[in-house]
């Protein structure tokens, strides 16, 4: 199926970095952590996001992914966005790239995140949301394996 995957198909702890820019292309720095855990009743990713403004924005995340089927390169996603409630989503493996595709329940924010993977222990995220007025927010970050996931 090519490209062996790392981030979600293997529990870890993610250390993040990067830039987070606002809805008028404001750069700031962002800096946070996700974890991704295996249980019987499907894979999670928990992240908490912290954006270094005056004052600091903390965007949390957490996914509940039923896993890949053996031999699928896409499955689906849930999540609750504290702003901006409740996401679906699917997950798309094409070759180096995990694609994530979602919407908000009412469709009043879509978005969508590529992560590009480097090696084993690093990816590239690049991703944005959109609503019906434009641009949202994006990001730009990379992705670091830390260590593995407990529990």
């Amino acid at each position: 199926m090519g490209t062996r995957h790392t981030f979600l198909f293997e529990p870890a702890v993610w250390e993040a970095e990067g830039t987070f820019f606002d809805a008028a292309g404001h750069a700031l720095r962002l800096e946070g952590e996700m974890q991704v855990t295996h249980a019987t009743r499907g894979w999670h990713s928990e992240g908490r996001m912290r954006v270094l403004s005056e004052p600091p924005l903390v965007i949390e995340n957490r996914y509940d992914i039923i896993p890949f089927a053996p031999g699928r390169d896409t499955t689906s996603w849930i999540s609750m966005n504290p702003v901006l409630g409740k996401l679906s989503g699917r997950f798309v493996l094409v070759g180096e790239m995990i694609l994530s595709l979602f919407e908000s329940k009412m469709g009043e924010h879509k978005g969508m995140e590529v992560l590009v993977k480097q090696d084993d222990g690093c990816y590239l995220g690049r991703g944005t949301v959109l609503a019906r007025g434009g641009k949202v927010s994006s990001w730009a970050i990379t992705l670091r394996r830390q260590r593995e996931a407990l529990g």
